[in-house]
């Protein structure tokens, strides 16, 4: 509901600032307003032109809601990226159907990345800064090469996540092997994540690190580093691929619909503190003791659990309870198998309220060894149960959000059905009573 309402709000202002623009742009330079946006609006030519340059398009559709509400953000993003060489567009997909046609553009909106040959599709969040710095970023290079110590450390600052290659001081990557890996899994996450590459000297100069001797692979990610080990991959069975995939995200982080199947997609069970912010993004002091609980614990606790937990919290709990397929308290904490959508749920009272440091740890020492039990899943009756609890709860959000318009929404077609079956069914037994009526004047009337 604060989320409808916030973007409510946005779309008021949004229409207010556009008039305000129009009628001051068509006063002082008789001209549309157009020309006071640096959001190019394109054609069906956009076809002829789109490998010359750098593109960030937005497909949309008038009627998408979804699309009104990220209109005053995609101005933002233009805004922001007017230093670079990506022109911020949008096309109308309603009125140029060959253009969503040849991106193959399924829903809306849509933001992809064009350069060339390469078209990458944004599936982010939808605000200004999570767009910005993913065209910034396609924009450039997969590996970025970094010659002065200085921008190491101004990198760390500037980026949650990322990672670096360098080569030994001593021994070289003879055959590029390690290299070439880092090189391809940079290619293949560029979307979502950084990668650079340092002289082996800068990485001695970092606090708590020291000079590698041979070529090595490292993590950058709440203010400390982790190496690659191979001989430790090897152990355990594990990859490059798999190593990046669940070192990606911060150890503790804000699980979104942005980003919760990516999170997903890492193997781990997700241990999540289930909040719900208000309209400006903050959540209540109970809320913010709880989450620095759960991120104390994810922090202290990394060689115990990193290898099998990532740990988070949620804003929405729309997000979890989809999962749960009930709506759970807030706060509260809910852990997810990703690969068979089961979840685990302290046991007793603590389900009630914010479970206490004890009760957390427990939970997850049970989910290791097995002993914890699990709910829910992904076989078919469960889905069929999580679609029901979706339209239910989405149905209940929209009555909540404006009750006279999902009446209206509801109620007229309703009402037409009723009417359609009341007259298909009465009037058969209607028509019956009638002929019986008949068929008894007709027996009177021998009779007599």
């Amino acid at each position: 509901m604060f989320q409808r309402r916030r973007n409510a709000y946005a779309i008021i202002m949004y229409h207010s600032q556009l008039l305000f623009v129009t009628l001051l742009g068509a006063l002082l330079f008789g001209a549309p307003a157009a020309y006071a946006s640096r959001v190019l609006e394109l054609s069906d030519r956009f076809l002829e032109v789109r490998h010359e340059g750098v593109w960030l398009v937005k497909f949309y559709a008038p009627w998408c809601g979804h699309c009104k509400m990220l209109e005053p953000i995609w101005s933002q993003v233009a805004q922001n990226l007017v230093d670079t060489d990506i022109r911020v567009a949008r096309v109308d997909c309603t009125r140029f159907t060959s253009v969503a046609t040849e991106f193959s553009v399924r829903g809306f909106p849509t933001v992809l990345f064009i350069k060339g040959h390469k078209t990458v599709e944004y599936k982010g969040d939808r605000n200004r800064d999570e767009i910005v710095d993913f065209g910034r970023r396609m924009d450039g290079p997969s590996v970025h090469h970094l010659t002065r110590c200085e921008d190491l450390e101004r990198m760390r600052a500037r980026h949650k996540v990322f990672f670096l290659y360098s080569e030994g001081e001593k021994d070289r990557d003879g055959d590029g092997s390690l290299k070439d890996r880092f090189t391809r899994m940079a290619e293949e996450f560029q979307p979502v994540n950084y990668f650079f590459s340092a002289p082996p000297k800068c990485i001695g100069q970092v606090a708590g690190m020291t000079t590698p001797a041979s070529p090595a692979v490292y993590v950058f990610k709440d203010g400390t580093s982790f190496m690659y080990d191979e001989g430790e991959a090897a152990e355990r069975n594990t990859t490059f691929l798999d190593w990046m995939s669940k070192e990606r995200f911060p150890t503790f982080q804000k699980i979104t619909y942005g980003n919760f199947y990516q999170v997903l997609k890492t193997g781990k069970k997700i241990v999540t503190a289930v909040l719900e912010e208000n309209q400006i993004g903050k959540i209540s002091m109970r809320m913010q003791e709880f989450k620095d609980t759960l991120e104390a614990i994810a922090l202290n606790t990394r060689e115990l659990y990193h290898e099998h937990f990532v740990f988070g919290w949620v804003g929405a709990p729309d997000i979890v309870n989809s999962v749960a397929m009930m709506n759970l308290p807030v706060p509260s904490l809910l852990v997810i198998k990703p690969d068979t959508y089961q979840y685990f749920l302290p046991e007793g009272d603590v389900r009630e309220q914010p479970p206490s440091p004890q009760a957390v740890l427990e939970l997850l020492n049970t989910i290791l060894d097995g002993s914890a039990v699990p709910y829910g899943g992904d076989s078919f009756p469960y889905r069929l149960y999580r679609a029901y609890f979706e339209a239910k709860n989405s149905l209940a959000g929209m009555w909540r959000g404006n009750p006279v318009l999902t009446a209206v929404l509801f109620g007229l077609p309703l009402g037409f059905l009723s009417i359609i079956c009341y007259t298909t069914c009465c009037c058969d037994v209607l028509e019956a009573s009638d002929d019986d009526d008949e068929a008894e004047d007709v027996r009177h009337e021998k009779k007599e």
